[in-house]
């Protein structure tokens, strides 16, 4: 269980047997953890080295109370990953480089084949530093999950991933999906919508896009990785762009099941352009009920159309 931390299995088990049986001599210690005098010997000195036992007179180590010894080596190691990302990181710029010189294509992947889509789109989403830059619509090469969706960007904000995501209103109409976006707004992203988007896009930590290679009708079969070049510059110029006149979306309860002003998630669905039939849906009634919310809401927004409603609902987001 600690060897990625550094131990050996051997290594731990003297560890393990160290913290029941503290300070026991190495014969004693040799026997409890099935192995030579001397091989037990190394092990203490790899697990002092570590931090995790301190000697306790000659031939005797005593340990280390585990939860700072061993806390204080994970943070050991998350600094030696973090190196040794940016040395990856240092690395592949050297690579694009090159290429740049010698093979200008390589600057754009093309990834093919859902399996390896999925594998390589959890991969750079994982590996994500600082920032994720979106542009959400369908169609998904899988289907969005709203518990999934939201503790997976729960996890990232927690880490201090910022995340800065526009919606299309094809998307926020999947069942769940307002819900789970207003939930993430609650927790830290920074959300907005437009009624239609022209490409699905994901920009990581603004040294990578990904995005569909192909049409609409076929853009599961496809995906295009690029990398620093002048088209992931324009990529970002259009991401900024639609940024700017995206309406925020209004930030529901954190927490599934939590209450809020009865008049904001009619606001929020408002805002995102739905129609009355998807509005009654996300709400659990009829339509005959949405429309008399929707009405209220509107009324709430001094707004004579729909249009209005939701230019208003974006101003008092922005305000």
């Amino acid at each position: 269980m600690l060897q990625a931390l550094g131990l050996t299995a051997f290594q731990e088990r003297v560890y393990r047997t160290l913290l029941r049986f503290p300070a026991l001599p190495v014969a004693e210690l040799a026997a409890q953890a099935q192995g030579s005098p001397s091989r037990v010997r190394q092990a203490l000195a790899r697990l002092g080295e570590l931090g995790l036992l301190r000697r306790a007179g000659r031939g005797r180590y005593v340990p280390v109370p585990p939860d700072a010894a061993l806390y204080a080596l994970i943070h050991r190691r998350e600094a030696e990953l973090n190196d040794a990302r940016v040395a990856v990181e240092e690395l592949a710029a050297d690579f694009r480089a090159g290429q740049l010189l010698t093979d200008p294509a390589g600057l754009i992947e093309v990834v093919t084949g859902a399996e390896e889509i999925r594998r390589r789109t959890l991969a750079e989403h994982e590996g994500v530093r600082e920032e994720i830059l979106g542009l959400d619509r369908p169609p998904y090469a899988w289907p969005p999950d709203a518990y999934d969706e939201v503790r997976g960007g729960a996890a990232q904000l927690a880490r201090g991933v910022r995340m800065r995501i526009i919606y299309s209103g094809e998307a926020l109409a999947m069942p769940g999906r307002m819900e789970a976006v207003r939930r993430l707004a609650a927790l830290g992203e920074q959300a907005r919508m437009l009624p239609e988007l022209p490409v699905k896009l994901r920009i990581y930590d603004r040294s990578k896009a990904l995005m569909p290679l192909t049409t609409a009708e076929r853009a599961l079969e496809s995906l295009a990785i690029v990398h620093p070049s002048g088209p992931l510059d324009a990529l970002f110029a259009l991401f900024e762009a639609l940024w700017a006149t995206a309406s925020p979306i209004t930030p529901g309860p954190a927490a599934p099941g939590g209450r809020e002003d009865p008049h904001e998630e009619v606001i929020a669905l408002l805002a995102a352009g739905l129609k009355d039939e998807t509005i009654a849906r996300h709400l659990g009634v009829s339509t005959r009920t949405a429309r008399r919310r929707i009405a209220a809401a509107m009324d709430l927004l001094n707004a004579a159309t729909r249009f209005q409603a939701g230019v208003n609902a974006a101003r008092q987001d922005r305000a």
